[in-house]
């Protein structure tokens, strides 16, 4: 006699599919472009050939600035005070002290901000500045006092000899303006939220005349200084990240099994395509702490399904860099998932895609998620 049964099971899977962010919500600190001031004082080396010590004055810097965005800015200021010059003649020393100030605009660049992106939590900013006014020189009574020394002892300007370019031949009195070229560095140390403690150096080439010395090339003078900047305004913004909740899809399967005889029936699962998202930092490509167990997920799934391959699919977040920079980024970020599968859990290569897709997909409405390795297992 036949023997009909039906056998009805109805299993039911619940796979992840979702973007999991970290367990605790990300901090995306966002520049604000502000104001700031800037009071500064140390000392000025002007470039001459007697020794160092004796063309040693002070200096004195002023001014306000503005930072467009988290790498570029620009800044007036105003440098002065003294400046010295010196010759030595037939083993006699001379020299003369003389007054300036220098207007000048500087153009900013934030080297701390461009290596490791915006941080108010930094203890050091590092800039670099280059620009350009002019200096006016004054009170040159030293050098007229001098020159009528040389005179006195040693008769007219000698202009061929050795020694020629230690006479004062491009003398000045009154006031002289000249222009000026600049550049240099600064490091601002975070003393409050709106107030840090700086060091700058400069260096600054003005007219062969500026030192009263005729010598063929520009005259430089270099500066040393310490002070404070305070910035006026909010310098930033937090964006808080919150981890994003994974989607659960629940998929009901009805399996009819009909048979003559009575036999036993197994029933098998059928295994559902996972998704599992890996985010990254800005500009970053290493695996962090809190997404080295979604790699773990991807690869528990890929030993229980020995037939299932994974594609992983690598992204830039296209706020953050231009195409140059941001598929090169996304196919390492791709490339370090696969390298993990593949070295540390035994996933064979050649069930593994991994393609850099640089900002072309944007998945994600808050930009800083786009920074993702994208794994799709089925």
């Amino acid at each position: 006699m036949n023997i009909k049964k039906t056998i009805f099971a109805t299993l039911l899977a619940g796979v992840a599919v979702g973007a999991s962010a970290q367990d605790t919500p990300k901090t995306e600190y966002v520049f604000q472009p502000h104001w700031y001031v800037q009071a500064q004082a140390g000392g000025q080396y002007t470039l001459g050939e007697i020794s160092m010590g004796k063309l040693l004055s002070p200096n004195a810097q002023i001014g306000v600035g503005y930072n467009f965005d988290k790498l570029f800015g620009a800044r007036f200021v105003v440098n002065g005070w003294q400046s010295k010059g010196g010759s030595e003649i037939q083993g006699n020393t001379y020299k003369w002290k003389y007054n300036y100030f220098s207007p000048v605009i500087d153009l900013t660049f934030n080297v701390s901000n461009f290596i490791a992106g915006v941080n108010p939590n930094r203890l050091v900013d590092v800039s670099a500045f280059i620009g350009g006014g002019v200096t006016v020189a004054m009170s040159n009574d030293d050098a007229v006092d001098v020159n009528s020394e040389l005179l006195s002892a040693y008769g007219p300007v000698p202009v061929a000899s050795r020694e020629a370019s230690q006479y004062l031949r491009y003398l000045w009195d009154g006031t002289k303006a000249y222009g000026v070229g600049r550049m240099g560095l600064q490091a601002d140390f975070k003393a409050t939220k709106k107030l840090s403690v700086g060091l700058e150096v400069a260096a600054n080439f003005t007219s062969d005349k500026y030192n009263s010395k005729k010598s063929g090339n520009a005259d430089w003078y270099f500066n040393a200084l310490v002070g404070v900047k305070y910035n006026i305004g909010e310098t930033y913004k937090e964006n808080k990240i919150e981890p994003v909740a994974p989607k659960v899809i629940y998929r009901d399967r009805i399996v009819e099994k009909v048979v003559e005889k009575p036999v036993e029936v197994v029933s098998k699962a059928v295994a559902e395509p996972m998704r599992i998202d890996i985010f990254f930092n800005l500009a970053g490509f290493k695996l962090l702490n809190s997404e080295a167990q979604k790699v773990e997920q991807v690869a528990k799934y890929l030993q229980k399904n020995p037939n299932a391959k994974v594609t992983i699919t690598g992204l830039a977040d296209k706020g953050t860099g231009t195409d140059k920079i941001n598929i090169p980024l996304s196919q390492k970020r791709a490339d370090l998932v696969k390298n993990t599968l593949i070295n540390k859990y035994g996933i064979a290569a050649d069930r593994i895609t991994a393609v850099g897709k640089g900002s072309s997909e944007q998945p994600f409405d808050v930009p800083e998620l786009n920074r993702v390795s994208i794994c799709v297992a089925e």
